[in-house]
């Protein structure tokens, strides 16, 4: 693992506010303080070490290595329309379109255009080598925009605001579909459920909200009241050990869970929290939530609310499952020195490690990303541990976290100007995960008698032959009617000589 600032002119030394890669990995976006969404190309360097060279050949290229850059970086395109500083910009499912938000309280939906265009006001057309054209403006927040998230089929998108609403909207009706004003302060972060069930929403108000939907029989998305908010919880619900490093415990259930409540706590920080994004997120599988800016407390402290003076917090991210995620979080993670701000999975899934338990009970082995104001901690769902933790990269608080589609990448932007670069070697953070096809399923679907279907007709063809011959046996008289007169002919020779 190699990890380094980035120290290029990523937005004219002013701040960055958000980061993304599109899903194919081909293309890094940036959005900035100078208005302006940016678009760059970013690769992992290759490994160019070779057995044949020398030990002062390797010690050379070691130095040259670490001096160097950890990826290889190129400018696409520079993006402007917004008229205030962008907080939010993020690449469709699809990678198609991008969309971008900021204090102008405009979402603006982006195209790659085929033609060549100047953007005005730019000063870096010379040496644009792609351009990407205005598909439409939304208008509706009437406040800055902090945070947005596409939905998994892509043709919706939902923002949050510091006007104390997020909304839903559609790219097809152009228009906002749905206003959820629950919160009572700033909406810092949303995310949208890759299983097409939930939205959440968090706010400085100390709330996470998550919200159901449906797809009525027209096809549009209908959304409920809100299904379940997050302020306070029973410390004895709350699965934890007295070490640094936080624990969860998803193999157990809600029966095994301390039902003895210790005293209530509120789970999230206040308004006086200076940031501007608390980006929760979902897993790639739909199977957890994880919300940044948490905060928890010893089991074995007498006071019983948080609030009062003199006692000791701890700063963490909460563990929501999907089995319960609609009444309480089973765990956090974290006992960090600042307050986390945002969360980003990755898209990969990897192979589980042998001879290992594991904390969450799946299948497979997911990483995540955890940005406090000052430091940068990945994790995987087999160990509660942190796998790494990376500090003191920037002299200003981070704002936000960015994977590449495989994995090997990780980017995390700053508001002191500066992007950084976590780059993993091949192999680094485990096999990739290839799901296996379900034995039992296949052979259900070949034991199913369906004589009408086509299907049915291929899979009985190799014992019908045989059906049709003993067929043919038992119903042709023809050709069984001379066996049957050699047998009876010798029983009517003998009977004369008697």
């Amino acid at each position: 693992m190699l990890a380094k600032t980035v120290e290029i002119n990523w937005h004219d030394g002013q701040a960055i506010y958000s980061v993304d890669f599109s899903p194919d990995g081909s293309r890094y976006a940036t959005a900035g303080a100078d208005n302006s969404v940016r678009i760059w190309s970013i690769h992992k360097r290759p490994d160019n070490a070779s057995a044949s060279n020398t030990k002062s050949e390797n010690k050379l290229q070691n130095k040259q290595l670490v001096d160097s850059l950890p990826v290889n970086i190129d400018f696409l395109s520079e993006l402007k329309r917004h008229s205030s500083p962008v907080n939010a910009v993020r690449f469709s499912p699809s990678g198609d379109f991008i969309a971008s938000a900021g204090d102008d309280a405009c979402i603006i939906l982006w195209k790659l255009s085929l033609l060549k265009e100047t953007s005005f006001g730019s000063d870096y057309n010379e040496y644009e080598k792609e351009t990407w054209s205005v598909v439409h403006m939304f208008y509706g927040h009437n406040k800055e925009i902090y945070d947005l998230a596409w939905s998994p089929c892509g043709n919706y998108f939902i923002t949050a605001s510091i006007d104390n609403t997020a909304r839903v909207w559609s790219l097809s009706e152009k228009t906002c579909i749905h206003v959820f004003a629950d919160h009572t302060h700033y909406v810092q972060g949303v995310t949208w459920d890759p299983l097409g069930e939930y939205v959440a929403t968090q706010s400085s108000d100390r709330s996470m909200a998550i919200y159901r939907y449906r797809k009525s029989a027209q096809g549009k998305l209908v959304f409920g009241q809100c299904s379940r908010r997050f302020s306070r919880i029973d410390k004895g619900k709350i699965a934890t050990t007295t070490t640094t490093a936080a624990t969860t415990a998803m193999k157990t259930d809600d029966a095994s869970m301390s039902s003895v409540a210790t005293g209530s706590f509120r789970l999230y920080h206040d308004e006086n929290l200076v940031s501007f994004f608390r980006r929760l997120s979902f897993s790639p599988d739909g199977a957890l939530l994880i919300t940044p800016a948490g905060l928890n407390k010893a089991l074995d402290t007498t006071h019983d609310d948080m609030d009062d003076n003199g006692e000791e917090l701890y700063n963490c991210a909460y563990i929501y499952p999907r089995n319960t995620m609609l009444k309480h979080p089973v765990g956090f993670i974290g006992n960090y020195p600042k307050p986390s701000i945002a969360i980003r999975w990755c898209p990969m899934l990897f192979q589980k490690r042998r001879n290992s338990s594991s904390a969450f009970a799946l299948p497979y082995r997911m990483l995540y990303a955890t940005a406090s104001q000052d430091s940068v901690y990945i994790y995987d769902t087999q160990q509660s541990r942190p796998i790494c933790a990376i500090s003191g990269m920037h002299f200003a608080p981070i704002t936000d976290l960015a994977w590449s589609h495989d994995g090997s990448v990780l980017m995390f932007s700053s508001a002191d100007g500066y992007c950084s670069a976590v780059v993993f070697s091949d192999g680094e953070l485990g096999i990739k995960y290839e799901k296996q096809p379900d034995p039992v399923q296949e052979y259900d679907v070949e034991m199913v008698d369906i004589p009408d279907t086509k299907v049915a007709v291929v899979a009985v063809q190799p014992p019908q032959p045989k059906k049709r011959i003993v067929h043919q046996l038992t119903s042709a008289a023809d050709v069984i009617e001379k066996p049957k007169k050699r047998r009876i002919t010798p029983i009517l020779i003998s009977t004369p000589f008697t």
